[in-house]
C-alpha cells in the first residue's frame, strides 16, 4: 500500500457563533488516506461527560459551552501508518453575556453645577451594547455619558446592556438627586416683645430643599424641659422667659445632604420687671432745714416709669426727687415703678418724720428744801419732740436701789438724801432722733446734820504762851451754831476760840454743834491738840504708759499729818478682784489693764480728825494692740491695667504704724496703697501693724494673681500624617495664665466613646480615626478667670485606602494588533501608586498603560495598589489571551 503524505487539517465549525449555554461542534476537515482522527484540547486529550466524538471521530461536540472551560485552544490531528498532521490551533471565542450589568463610581446624590458621569458596564463578549433612559426616555447608546448637574437632571437613571449574539439583555438602575445651594435662613419671632415668664417662639425662615433645621443656643443644641421644638424642628418655643438663661444668641441651621446655612445669631432681648421697688440711701428721720433726696430703683427692662406720692398726693415723675426739709413735708412717701411692656407695677414706701430743734431743758424740784434721810424728786422741765428723757448724776446714768425713775422717766426721785452720794451735778437730757439737748448742771444743796461735832485735830499737848485756837466742827448744812463749854462752863458762843495755853486752860473741852433745820444736835469732847492743814494730794504713777493687760500702780502723794488714804474710780469706791490696794491705802494697783475697764478718772483723798483734801481726776489713757490686721475691701485676682487698692485696719492705741511687704520687699508705709495692675505686682501682700507703746505687732496677708490677655492658642498634632483605623492626638499649645482647655468638634464640645481628653483637656486623641467621622473643624480654646480665647479651625486630612484595587471590566481575548489599555483603580488618600506586572515581571508604573497587542502579551497582569502614609497594599489580577491568525 503506498501512501502519500497526508495535507494539514482544518477545523470547520457548525455554526458562526459560539454561544455560551449552547452545544458547538467542530468538525477536523481533511482530504487523503485518513486512517484516524484524533483531538486535543489545551494539548490533552478531550475528556469529560460535555465533550462527544462521533463515531469516527471526526466530529467533537460541545454541550454547554462555558466561556472558561472551553476556549481551548483546539487541535484535530489525522493519521495513516506512515504519516501524520495537526491542524493549526483554533481557540474557541465563546459568546456570553452581559452577565450583570452594573453602575460604578458614582454617587446618588450632587449639586447643581457639577459635571456628572454615568458609566455602566456588565460582561459580555463580544461587548455589550448600551442604552442610557432617564425617566424612562432615552439620552444616550454610549456606555457612558456626562451632563452638567441642574435640578431638571434628578430621577431615575436605568443603563440596559445587551448582546445581539446571545440576545441576552441586563438593567441597572441608580436614582440621583441634585441639590441647589441652599439660602440664608432668617429667624423670625412669634411677636414683636420677649416677656419674661410668657413663652417665646421663633421660626427659622427658609426657602430651598431644605431636609433638615438644627437650633444652636449659644452655640449648643439647645436643651431642657423649658424648651421645645415643632416636630419639623423648624420652631423654637421657649417656656416661661427667664432674662438670664434665654438671652442667646441663637442661631438655626438648615442643611441638606450636600449644603448647609446658618442664620445670623439672633440675640433675646428679654422685657422683665419691675422685680421690686427700692428706695435707697435714704433716712427715715430728718431734721428742718435738710436736704432730703429720695432715690427709688427698679431692675427692669425695659426702664421703669417712676411716680412719687407724699401722703397719697403726685409729687414727681422722676427716679430721684429733692425737698428742702420743714414739718410739713413729713408723712408718708410712696415710690411706684411700672414698665408698660410687661404691665407690672411695683411699689415701695418709706415715712419720713421731720424734727425740729429742742429748747434747752430746765430742773424743777419738789420742794424748797433737800434734806438728808428725807425722799427728794427733780423734774426735767422741757417743750418740743421729745422722745427720750436721760439723767446724768455726776456725768454718768443714775444707779442703784435708792433711785428712780418716773415711768416716762421724766422726773427722778432720790430715796433717803445722803449729803455725799447725792449731791450732783443733776443733768437732764432731752432727745428725738435728730437732736439732744441738756439743762445746766443742777447741783443739790443737801440739808444734813450736824453728823458729828469734832473739835479740830490739835495736839493734846502745847508749851505755855502759844496761841491755840479750838475750833469745833461739824459737818452741817446749813452750818451748825455752836457753843464750847470748858469743863462745863461756857466760854464761846462760836465754833472757833483762842486762848493763850497756860495750866488754867488745861481741861476737857465741850463743843456743842445744832442745825435749826434738821432739829439735830451733836457734842465733842478734846484735850487740846493742834493740828496743821492737809495740802493737796498728787497721784503719781508706776511708769509712763499704761499698757494692757500690763500691771499699772498710782500712788496718792501727799504731806502732813494724814490719818488715812481713800481711792474714787468714776466716783465711787474701788472694787473687784484686779484691784489691789497697799496695807496703808497710798498705793492702788491695778492687775491685767484692759482699754474699757480701767479708763478712770481716778481721784485719791487723803484726812484727818479735822482736815481731808482730794486730787484732781486722773485719767488713765490706756495703749493696747494692735489687735488684729484686716485688709479690706478688695478682690484676690485683677486684670493686668486694673488700678489695686490695698487698706489694711487696726485696732490700737495709739494708732498703729503700718508696713506693706510684697513679696517680702517693702513698698509701703501707710495703711492704704495703690497701684496699677501689671504681672510684676503678683504675688503676696503682707500688711504689718505695730504699736511701739505695747510692743506689738499684728500681720495680714493677701494673695494677689494678676491675669495678663492670652494669646491665640495653636493646635498641633501628635504625628505628620493622620491614618484611617490608627489613634491621632491633637495638643493645644498656648502660653500665659491659662486656667482651663476646651474643644470644639463642627461647634461643639467633643463626645463619644472614641474621643479621650488628657486630665488637664490640653490634648484630644481620636481612637481608631475614620475618613467621615474624623475631618472635623477642631478648635481648641483656653481660658483664666479674666480672658478666653480659640484657636484657627483645624481641619483633619485622613489618609486611608487602598480600598479594594479594581482592574477596569475589559474582554479577557483579544486579536493581534488591538490597542488595550489597562487601567487600575483604588480608593485612597493620599493617591495610591500603582505598579503593573505581567508574569510577574514590572511594565508600568502608573494607573494605566496601553499595549498593541500581540502573542508576547499572553498572559497574567497584576496591578499593584500601595499608600506610602497607611503601609496598606492592595492586588488586582487579569488574565489575556491574544490570538494571532
Amino acid at each position: 500500500m503506498i501512501y502519500v503524505p497526508l495535507s494539514k487539517p482544518t477545523i470547520i465549525t457548525s455554526n458562526n457563533t459560539a454561544v455560551e449555554t449552547k452545544d458547538f461542534s467542530m468538525t477536523c476537515n481533511a482530504t487523503g488516506q485518513i486512517h484516524a482522527y484524533r483531538w486535543f484540547i489545551n494539548g490533552l486529550a478531550p475528556v469529560g461527560s460535555r465533550i462527544q466524538l462521533s463515531l469516527d471521530k471526526r466530529i467533537l461536540t460541545l454541550h454547554r459551552l462555558t466561556r472558561r472551560e472551553n476556549k481551548g485552544p483546539y487541535v484535530c490531528e489525522i493519521e495513516n501508518p506512515l504519516f501524520r498532521n495537526r491542524s493549526d490551533p483554533f481557540p474557541l471565542n465563546v459568546t456570553y453575556g452581559p452577565d450583570i450589568a452594573t453602575i460604578v463610581r458614582s454617587a446618588g446624590v450632587y449639586p447643581t453645577g457639577v459635571n456628572i458621569t454615568l458609566s455602566c458596564v456588565a460582561d459580555s463578549n463580544p461587548p455589550a451594547q448600551f442604552t442610557w433612559l432617564q425617566n424612562g426616555q432615552s439620552v444616550s447608546n454610549s456606555a457612558i455619558f456626562s451632563v452638567i448637574s441642574s435640578l431638571n437632571h434628578a430621577g431615575t437613571y436605568t443603563c440596559i446592556a445587551s448582546n445581539s449574539f446571545t440576545g441576552l439583555t441586563h438593567t441597572a438602575t441608580k436614582n440621583i438627586i441634585i441639590y441647589a445651594p441652599l439660602s440664608k435662613p432668617t429667624i423670625i419671632t412669634s411677636n414683636n416683645t420677649a416677656v419674661e415668664t410668657k413663652d417665646f417662639s421663633m421660626t427659622c425662615n427658609a426657602t430651598g430643599q431644605i431636609h433638615a433645621y438644627r437650633w444652636f443656643i449659644n452655640g449648643l443644641a439647645p436643651g431642657g424641659n423649658r424648651i421645645q421644638l415643632s416636630p419639623d424642628k423648624r420652631t423654637l418655643t421657649i417656656r416661661s422667659l427667664r432674662r438670664m438663661e434665654n438671652k442667646g444668641p441663637y442661631v438655626c441651621e438648615i442643611e441638606n445632604p450636600l449644603f448647609r446655612k446658618r442664620s445670623n445669631p439672633f440675640t433675646l432681648n428679654v422685657t422683665y420687671g419691675p422685680d421690686n421697688a427700692t428706695i435707697i440711701h435714704s433716712a427715715n428721720e430728718y431734721p428742718t432745714g435738710a436736704n432730703i433726696t429720695l432715690s427709688c430703683v427698679a431692675d427692669s427692662n425695659p426702664a421703669v416709669q417712676f411716680t412719687w406720692l407724699h401722703n397719697g398726693q403726685p409729687v414727681s415723675n422722676s427716679a430721684t426727687f429733692s425737698i428742702i426739709a420743714s414739718l410739713s413735708d413729713a408723712g408718708t412717701y410712696t415710690c411706684t415703678a411700672s414698665n408698660s411692656f410687661t404691665g407690672l407695677t411695683r411699689t415701695a414706701t418709706k415715712n419720713i418724720i421731720i424734727y425740729a430743734p429742742l429748747s434747752k431743758p430746765t430742773i424743777v424740784t419738789s420742794n424748797i428744801t433737800a434734806v438728808e434721810t428725807k425722799d427728794f424728786s427733780l423734774t426735767c422741765q422741757a417743750t418740743g419732740q421729745i422722745h427720750a428723757y436721760q439723767w446724768f448724776i455726776n456725768g454718768v446714768a443714775p444707779a442703784g436701789s435708792r433711785i428712780q425713775l418716773s415711768a416716762d422717766k421724766r422726773t427722778l426721785t432720790l430715796s433717803r438724801l445722803t449729803r455725799r452720794d447725792n449731791k450732783g451735778p443733776y443733768e437732764c437730757e432731752i432727745r428725738n432722733p435728730i437732736y439732744n439737748n441738756r439743762n445746766d448742771p443742777f447741783t443739790l444743796d443737801v440739808a444734813y446734820g450736824p453728823d458729828i461735832a469734832t473739835i479740830d485735830h490739835i495736839s493734846d499737848q502745847f508749851a505755855t504762851g502759844i496761841n491755840v485756837t479750838l475750833s469745833c466742827v461739824a459737818d452741817s448744812n446749813p452750818p451748825a451754831q455752836f457753843t464750847w463749854l470748858q469743863n462745863g462752863q461756857s466760854v464761846s458762843n462760836s465754833a472757833s476760840f483762842s486762848i493763850i495755853t497756860s495750866l488754867n486752860h488745861i481741861g476737857n473741852y465741850t463743843c456743842i454743834a445744832t442745825n435749826s433745820f434738821t432739829g439735830l444736835t451733836r457734842t465733842a469732847n478734846k484735850t487740846l491738840m493742834i493740828y496743821a492743814p492737809l495740802s493737796k494730794p498728787t497721784i503719781l504713777t508706776s511708769n509712763n504708759t499704761e499698757v494692757e493687760t500690763k500691771d499699772f500702780s498710782l500712788t496718792c502723794n501727799a504731806t502732813g499729818q494724814i490719818h488715812s488714804y481713800k481711792w474714787f474710780i468714776n466716783g465711787v469706791a474701788p472694787a473687784g478682784r484686779r484691784i489691789q490696794l497697799s496695807p496703808d491705802r497710798r498705793t492702788l494697783t491695778l492687775r491685767s489693764l484692759t482699754r474699757r475697764d480701767n479708763k478712770g478718772p481716778y481721784v485719791c483723798e487723803i484726812e484727818n480728825p479735822f482736815y481731808r483734801n482730794r486730787s484732781d481726776p486722773f485719767t488713765l489713757d490706756v495703749a493696747y494692740g494692735p489687735d488684729i490686721a484686716t485688709i479690706v475691701h478688695s478682690p484676690d485676682e485683677y486684670p493686668t491695667g486694673a488700678n489695686i487698692t490695698l487698706s489694711c485696719v487696726a485696732d490700737s492705741n495709739p494708732a498703729a504704724q503700718f508696713t506693706w511687704l510684697h513679696n517680702g520687699q517693702p513698698v509701703s508705709n501707710s495703711a492704704t496703697f495703690s497701684i496699677i495692675a501689671s504681672l510684676s505686682d503678683a504675688g503676696t501682700y503682707t500688711c504689718t501693724a505695730s504699736n511701739s507703746f505695747t510692743g506689738l505687732t499684728c500681720t495680714a496677708t493677701k494673695n494677689i494673681t494678676i491675669y495678663a490677655p492670652l494669646s491665640k492658642p495653636t493646635i498641633v498634632t501628635s504625628n505628620i500624617t493622620a491614618v484611617e483605623t490608627k489613634d491621632f492626638s491633637l495638643t493645644c499649645q498656648a502660653t500665659g495664665q491659662i486656667h482651663t482647655y476646651q474643644w470644639f468638634i463642627n461647634g461643639v464640645a467633643p463626645a463619644g466613646s472614641r474621643i479621650q481628653l488628657s486630665p488637664d483637656k490640653r490634648t484630644l486623641t481620636l481612637s481608631r480615626l475614620t475618613r467621615r467621622d474624623n475631618k472635623g473643624p477642631y478648635e481648641c480654646e483656653i481660658r483664666n478667670p479674666f480672658y478666653s480665647n480659640r484657636s484657627d479651625p483645624f481641619t483633619l486630612d485622613v489618609a486611608y485606602g487602598p480600598d479594594i484595587a479594581t482592574i477596569d471590566r475589559i474582554s479577557d481575548q483579544f486579536a493581534t494588533g488591538i490597542n488595550v489599555t489597562l487601567s487600575c483603580v483604588a480608593d485612597s488618600n493620599p493617591p495610591a501608586q500603582f505598579t503593573w506586572l505581567q508574569n510577574g515581571q514590572s511594565v508600568s508604573n502608573s494607573a494605566s498603560f496601553s499595549i498593541i497587542t500581540s502573542l508576547n502579551h499572553i498572559g497574567n497582569y497584576t496591578c499593584i495598589a500601595t499608600n506610602s502614609f497607611t503601609g496598606l497594599t492592595r492586588t488586582a489580577n487579569k488574565t489575556l489571551m491574544i490570538y494571532g491568525e
